[in-house]
């Protein structure tokens, strides 16, 4: 016999069904003669920093970056080499193992250009398409070397 067994029965008693919560709960507690206090937090569980101090970290965070965007002249190749294969959307999305909204979106300029995802179109539609020119270096300001 294991000595960390306990084979004693145990029966659980209380309340059946939902637990009481806010003053209903504290209301019944001291009813039973429960010594209670009850401390109300300043936010109600909020954040505590409040919403100022929130706001300026983002602003001292954020920095403003330019999203390169795919040129009009992909869009058209893209689309032309598309449609000499004989494939609808859905299909190059099919061989290229994405969802047709991805396609969709880089034919309409919408997408984020990903080299991964060109090249997959590329070797699906068996042509080389413009690539979008890469972003430039950002020169480090006199405040960022520091």
């Amino acid at each position: 016999m294991n000595p960390h067994q306990d084979w004693n029965r145990v029966v659980f008693t209380g309340p059946v069904g939902k637990a009481k919560k806010g003053e209903q709960a504290i209301q019944d507690a001291q009813r039973r003669g429960a010594n209670i206090e009850t401390v109300r937090k300043a936010q109600g569980g909020h954040n505590q920093h409040g919403p100022q101090v929130n706001i300026r970290k983002l602003a001292e965070e954020t920095d403003v970056v330019d999203v390169p965007q795919l040129s009009h002249e992909f869009r058209i190749e893209m689309q032309k080499a598309r449609v000499a294969a004989g494939l609808s959307q859905a299909d190059l999305a099919k061989r290229i193992n994405e969802k047709q909204s991805v396609v969709n979106e880089y034919e309409s300029g919408r997408a984020v250009p990903d080299n991964q995802v060109i090249v997959k179109i590329e070797r699906a539609l068996n042509c080389r398409l413009p690539r979008p020119p890469k972003p430039p270096k950002r020169k480090a300001s006199e405040e960022e070397k520091f």
